[in-house]
């Protein structure tokens, strides 16, 4: 099968890629990620699926413009509902990239993480895979969060300390900033 993964960061993909692998999936990354910010957390995110890549041997579509307009546009005044629209940007933008460019079908590495809305993001993503035509492949690999991070700290790869957006970045530090 001929998969496009959605990857969000390169901890979050280390184990479940191998698990993809294992199963005959030949795997192609999207790094898609409007949301992250600031541009350096960008980069560093952007940099450590490179390193991933480069060790791992397989191809990735990257989308490298920072995305932080696109998704303060998206989410408008109300941000309670940001991250379904998150996910649905992700989401969408690689069931329409595994459609244009062939592949059998999509997943993301949303779904291998405990901190995500699973069965929301599962939602988006047959959503998706029906408008698009695509198959949306499903497998909860959450059980391999722990392993995932540890391959990553033995690699060295970059591992965030917040979901990514800005947002997500207040709620982290918000209560260690009143007291600085």
């Amino acid at each position: 099968m001929k998969l496009l993964l959605h990857i969000c960061c390169a901890p979050c993909i280390a184990a479940p890629f191998r698990e993809l692998k294992q199963r005959g999936a030949d795997v192609t990354g999207f790094f898609y990620n409007p949301n992250i910010h600031p541009l350096l957390e960008f980069r560093k995110r952007f940099r450590a699926v490179e390193v991933f890549q480069e060790r791992e041997k397989f191809p990735v579509v990257y989308h490298r413009e920072y995305g932080l307009h696109e998704f303060l546009r998206r989410i408008g005044p109300d941000t309670d509902d940001r991250c379904g629209i998150c996910c649905e940007m992700r989401i969408a933008a690689t069931a329409r990239t595994a459609r244009h460019n062939g592949f059998d079908a999509f997943t993301t590495s949303l779904i291998f993480s405990r901190h995500q809305r699973h069965d929301e993001i599962k939602a988006i993503a047959h959503e998706a895979a029906e408008r698009e035509g695509v198959e949306f492949y499903y497998l909860d690999l959450r059980h391999l969060a722990d392993e995932s991070q540890a391959i990553a700290k033995k690699r060295s790869l970059y591992r965030q300390q917040y979901c990514g957006c800005i947002f997500s970045e207040y709620d982290r530090y918000k209560q260690k900033a009143e007291h600085a």
